[in-house]
Parts: C-alpha cells; structure tokens; sequence
C-alpha cells in the first residue's frame, strides 16, 4: 500500500472514530410493509427508509451491510435520473458506457468487467423488482416512478449469488396501491432534450370487494439530439452519437386476496434507439503508427468526430415477472418467475474518419432469459432465531453475430481482412442457500449481540456452439474455426457475521464473505474458455444517527483478496478474458446526512480506496509484448471520491423553493491494466445545481438545473481498437460522459 494512501486512510478512520458513528445514506422516506407508502421513522428531524436488503424487510439502519438505499423523492430532488448520475452519489460505484456504445459497465469496490458479449457476467448483479438481469443492456437509462435504489456493496454470495462479487445494485418499482392518482411531468431543454414521464394508479375493485385488484401504469418518453459533432461530408455519415431516443412502458397488476396473500403481475418495455459516440484517439499515437489516416486531420476535441461509415444502434429489453407473497403465520413465502427477452443490432465507425479504414459491419445480439426463486423466511421478529431459505434456478439462451472489416486502406501490401464471430450460447444456473441469524438480546443472555450464518450452493453450466472465421482476401486466406464445448463449475460461498446493537442508535457490525463469478466462454473465441473468479472480504463498520435523528454517519472498512480475476482484453484477433492470478481492494467509505434544521440538509459520501494486481503475467495488448502488470492499479477505480450536497428550503406563502447543490470529487484512474498515459483519466470535478419550485398544496412542481456546470470532457470507458489500425500500436477507443446540460421540469399531481 503506497505510504500516502495509507495515511489518508488512518488519519481518515481516526477523523470518524473522534467525530462519532459514521454515516450511511441519505435518508428518504421509509416504505411500508406493502412497500408502497411513505411513513415516518423515529427522529426529530430525520426519516429512514425499508429496505430488503436481505430479502425482509428492515430499517436500513438496522441491516449489517454496507448498503446505499436512495428512495424514489430523494432520486428527483438530487436530480439522480440515471446510473450516470447515481455514480456520483454512492461511494466505490462508477457507471460507464460500453466502447462500441449500448453496452454498460458497472464497477463496484473496484471490481468491474468490459465482458458484454453473449457468454459475459457482470461482478455486479443487478435486479429489477427482485429479478436478476443477466444483460447490461437491461440497465434503464431513466429512473422513474421507483420506490427506492439499493447498493449493497462487497460480495453478497449467500443470498443473492453468482455474480455479485462486487455487489449487488437492486432497483424496486413503486407496486399499485389503493388510492386514485397520477402523476405527470415534461422536461425540456438544450440539445432540443424532451423528455415526458407519466404514472397512473387505478383501483379496479371497491374496498368492500373480497379481492383487491389494483393497477399502475408508467410510462417515459425522453429524447435530445447529439452531444457529439460529426464532421464527415460523407452522404453516408449518421450524426446522432450520444443522442437519446428512449422510451419505457410498465404496467403492473396486484391481486390482494386477504391481507396475507398478494400476487404481483408486471410487464415493462423499452426501447432504445440512438448510437453511443465513440471517438478513435488515434492523433495521440506515434506518429509511425498514424500512416494509415494520411489525408485526415485529427481533431482533439472528444465531441467531435469524421466518421463516415454509418453508425446505428437499436435496443429492446422486454421483462415479465409473476411475484407472490403469502403469509403463512411463523413463514413467509415469496415466489418470484419472470422471462426477459432482449434484442440489439449496432454497426459503427472504427476509425472515426471519413476514410473507410475498418468498421464494424454488425453486431446483434437475441437473449432470453427465465428465472425462478422460492424463498421461505421465518416471520416471528420476537424470536431469537430469524431464518431463510431458498432454492434459484437461471436458464439463458443468446445468440451473437459479430463482423469486424479492415479494409486495409493505407496498410502495407494493401493486406486487410474480415473477422467475423458468433454461436449460441446457454447457460444453466441452479443454486441452494440459507441464512440465520441468531439475536442474543432475545435470549435469557440479554446481549445486544447478533451471530450471522450464510451459505449458498451453485452450480452453473455453459454449452457453447460457436464460431470463428479470419479471412484476408488478398491472399486469400481463411482460418475457420468452430467448437462444442459445455463447461460446468460449482461453488460453495458463504458469510460469517456479527452485529452488536450498542444502543438504539449505533450499530458496529464485522464480517467475513465470499463470492463467485462464474466461468465462461467467449463466444468466438478460441480457446475462449476461462475460470471462474472468486472472492474474500472482510469488512467491518458502524451505523449511527446522532442528535435525535438530525445526524446520519454510517462507515466500513473492508479488505477483498480476490483469485483469479477475470480481465477482458482487446487485442489484435479480437478479445480474450485472462484470469490474473491475484489482487486486492483495501478500502474505507463514509456517508453522512446532516439536517442542520428542518430545511437545510447536507449529504456527503467518501471513498477511499487502494486496488492493485498482486500477480499478473499476460501479453500487453495495446503492443503484443509480454508484461508483468502486478502492483499496477484495477481498472476504473480512482484512489478516492467525494461527493458533498446542500439543498435549502425557502417556504413562502407562494410555495416552496428549494436550491440545491452537489460537487462530486474524483481521482484518476485507469481503463486498461496497463496503466499507460494513454488510458488514464486525470482527476476531475463536476458540479450539478438546481432550485425547485413546489406549490403550496403540493400539486405542482417546476424545476431547472444544470448539470456539469463546469463542461467538464470526462472518460466513460476506454478499449483498444484492433492493432492494425495503428500499425501494431492499439489507439484508445474513448466514450464520454455527457456535457454541460440544462432543463426545465414541469410537474403535476392528479
């Protein structure tokens, strides 16, 4: 650990431990039993939210974890409308775009995956409404109408498996509820951005019926033109990259057939249809290596480009889910089933000029997915011994079609080639697990004390049909190859953990987790096959709130050893996943929520973090040379964030109006192992501010803001496009968060 980090970390921990019981989200309304209406926590000034972290339902507070939860108001009024967006608000989280575009990278603790090919899992599981989504596509660009955001953080390997290594980022709608209402609003502003959001909810039956039916539709229609430039005269040149073009639909059925049996039926769809803006960085490069783009003049502004061939993109994420809940005295039941279907075609610009050096042909991808879970939870909160046990089951079907042309425009001997790729692939998960926690304050001991036991059982299999076909026309030559494969890996994962309530107010809690990521293939790749990643942290922390509730401080520290970690990599024949042999993540995150009366509030959120290859022998990929990248830093995770807001609010006879500020701290980090100064973005600052407007009767609502006031240019994500363009040099292939932006919003409740 370098000297300087880790006196920040000590000086930092010491700095809390003084200050009191550190902090851990900002607070918002809590969500019932239902898990539909709002109701006040205990505290003079401060609110607390439900979650279901641990799949019941428990004040945030109270659940051992290292957990950010952010209710549905809280996400407008911090003008969170995407992951983009909440990045900035929760420590050791950073959302990046994919570098062909519409791909979505998630890291968390420094564990992250550019694998979003068909056979790729993310280290992060994210879950909508409790059901888990295999593809990054599935990521919902817009938050709307949602009841509240969870991020755990760390490995969740007993209740939620496979692939949460890093995590877990869960995101649980609004349900229908019994009353008749709606909600609208229109945002417009620069980039001609309009964006319609709208929910209804409808009771279908009276009070007096036997069945309770209920119903919510939601809907989000949000557009806005390029944020990047396109230059190329070319007929063929399409100029919408970074544009929006989205729209989601969701409607929801609850049956309540006694106050101990509910069934939720939901169907939700949405659309995307404007391209990602890539931008090819190949004026940086050697000057040798930029033989192949004579007659271009390279423009270093990220925003713009000169890419001729047409760029398109269209997406579509279907989602059905059946979740029953049924009381049955001392055990609860909860079932959950629902299929995906998802779909996606993109073509894009390799190059990024008018010249026809290399594109990508297509690239389309067809899943489906269905999921089952059954879990049963003792529901006697009196008893010293809390229990649940489930069983999880996963079937995916994809299908990918991949081809990648290199002219061969300006390469010596004229010599290019066509790579194309793709197979089916399917993937069979099924798992067991229990947890129990046993509360020694419920005993004849009467210590605060309480004992965590978890395990999980999963079995995965992957059977492969795929391809692979090189072909150099000037030669001609051909390489095809094609394989039949069916890996299979099992896993036992597992947490040990203890939570001692030193008084109503402050929780200290330690753990020791495990997680798994599972192994794959890399569909058109050979060999292809790599080896599941594994992982151990040990964490512990506290939860405090302070001052009868005016004051939140929630802080852990946490140490993950991680094996064989899985790194994709793009070099010159396409991409390939290396298992490094070892790395770690040494961290401390601290979030604090101050209500310094009832109408200032202050949140603020701290990272600090040191991750690094511990052993890493591999081929560079940007030169093809053997390297040893052990001590470099992981991709995609700066040394520290900060993020500090301020809102006050102004009640006047005319309504209420609310300024409110937020400054987001990050350091440099890196997209490639290699940790060249090609791939590093420096640190940065951004800087979003808004004011509300809300009528007295709380009908109405007007809101502007402006986001990344400063114009900050910041690195999404970075991959190397293939070696040949660059004449055996890999050029970096950057997308970029989005620009200074504003809008005005305009609200109404029904």
């Amino acid at each position: 650990m370098p000297h300087a980090l880790r006196v920040a970390l000590l000086s930092h921990a010491a700095f809390l431990v003084a200050a009191g019981p550190a902090l851990a989200q900002d607070p918002p309304p809590a969500v019932e039993a239902a898990g539909t209406e709002a109701a006040k926590a205990e505290g003079a000034s401060g609110e607390s939210i439900v979650v279901t972290a641990q799949r019941r339902k428990e004040n945030v507070q109270k659940v051992p974890l290292a957990i950010t939860a952010i209710g549905g108001d809280r996400l407008d009024e911090q003008a969170i409308v995407g992951f983009d967006d909440l990045g900035t608000r929760v420590p050791s989280l950073r959302f990046g775009a994919g570098v062909t575009g519409g791909e979505h990278v998630i890291t968390l603790r420094g564990l992250s995956s550019q694998n979003t090919t068909s056979g790729g899992d993310s280290p992060v599981a994210y879950s909508v409404d409790g059901v888990y989504m295999a593809r990054s596509t599935a990521v919902d660009p817009e938050f709307f109408d949602i009841a509240r955001i969870e991020v755990l953080r760390g490995p969740q390997g007993t209740l939620y498996g496979r692939n949460s290594v890093g995590g877990s980022v869960n995101v649980i709608t609004n349900r229908p509820d019994g009353e008749l209402g709606g909600y609208a609003d229109v945002m417009a502003g620069d980039y001609d951005a309009l964006t319609v959001r709208a929910w209804a909810n409808l009771p279908l039956t009276s009070p007096e019926s036997v069945v309770q039916v209920m119903a919510r539709v939601t809907g989000v229609f949000a557009e806005h033109d390029a944020y990047q430039k396109n230059d190329s005269p070319l007929a063929s040149a399409t100029r919408d990259g970074d544009a929006q073009d989205f729209y989601m639909l969701r409607g929801q059925l609850l049956f309540r057939f006694s106050p101990d049996v509910e069934l939720l039926l939901s169907a939700s769809t949405n659309s995307n249809g404007a391209p990602g803006a890539t931008k090819l960085a190949w004026g940086t490069a050697p000057l040798v290596n930029q033989g192949r783009f004579v007659g271009e003049v390279y423009n270093p502004d990220p925003r713009r480009t000169s890419s001729g061939w047409p760029e398109t993109f269209d997406q579509r994420n279907d989602l059905y889910s059946a979740t029953l809940d049924w009381d049955l005295g001392s055990v609860a039941l909860t079932s959950i089933t629902a299929y995906t279907e998802g779909s996606w075609f993109q073509t894009n610009d390799a190059d990024s000029t008018s010249l026809d050096i290399a594109h990508l042909n297509y690239w389309t991808m067809d899943s489906e997915q269905f999921t089952q879970e059954i879990r049963l939870a003792s529901d006697d909160d009196d008893a010293a011994l809390r229990w649940i046990v489930g069983g999880f089951y996963f079937n995916e079907k994809v299908n990918q079609g991949f081809e990648y042309v290199d002219t061969g425009l300006n390469a010596p001997f004229g010599t290019g080639f066509v790579f194309t790729n793709g197979g089916d692939i399917e993937t069979t998960s099924w798992a067991a697990f229990a947890q129990a926690d046993y509360d020694l304050s419920k005993t004849s001991a009467g210590v605060p004390l309480t004992i965590t036991l978890g395990v999980r059982y999963t079995s995965d299999e992957k059977r492969v049909d795929d391809f692979l076909n090189y072909f150099i026309p000037d030669f001609p030559f051909t390489l095809f190859l094609s394989k039949q494969v069916e890996p299979s890996w099992n896993k036992l994962t597992g947490k040990v953990g203890l939570s001692y309530q030193a008084s109503p107010d402050f929780l200290v809690y330690a753990s020791v987790a495990t997680g798994y990521l599972a192994g794959g293939e890399l569909v058109g790749n050979f060999p292809g096959i790599y080896d599941p990643e594994t992982v151990t942290s040990y964490e512990a922390g506290f939860k405090s709130t302070l001052g009868g509730g005016s004051i939140v401080l929630n802080a852990s520290l946490f140490h993950t050893a991680i094996e064989d970690m899985q790194v994709f990599v793009q070099d010159i024949t396409g991409s390939r996943i290396d298992n490094a042999g070892k790395a770690h993540v040494t961290g401390l995150e601290a979030e604090a929520v101050i209500f310094v009366t009832d109408s200032f509030r202050v949140n603020a959120a701290l990272s600090l973090m040191e991750a690094e290859y511990d052993e890493y022998v591999t081929n560079d990929n940007r030169f093809g040379t053997p390297a040893d990248f052990a001590g470099n830093r992981l991709v995609q995770t700066p040394e520290y964030t900060f993020s500090l807001g301020a809102e006050y609010a102004f009640e006047t006879a005319y309504g209420t109006f609310t300024p409110r500020a937020d400054v987001f701290w990050s350091g440099d980090l890196y997209f490639l192992s290699a940790n060249s100064a090609f791939d590093r973005q420096e640190a940065y600052t951004l800087i979003d501010l808004g004011i509300t407007w809300t009528d007295p009767e709380e009908r109405w609502n007007v809101s502007a803001f402006l986001r990344n006031a400063g114009d900050e240019d910041v690195i999404s994500n970075d991959g190397l496009q293939a070696n040949t363009i660059g004449l055996g040099f890999g050029i970096d292939n950057f997308t970029y968060y989005p620009p200074r932006t504003w809008g005005i919003r305009l609200g109404a409740r029904f």
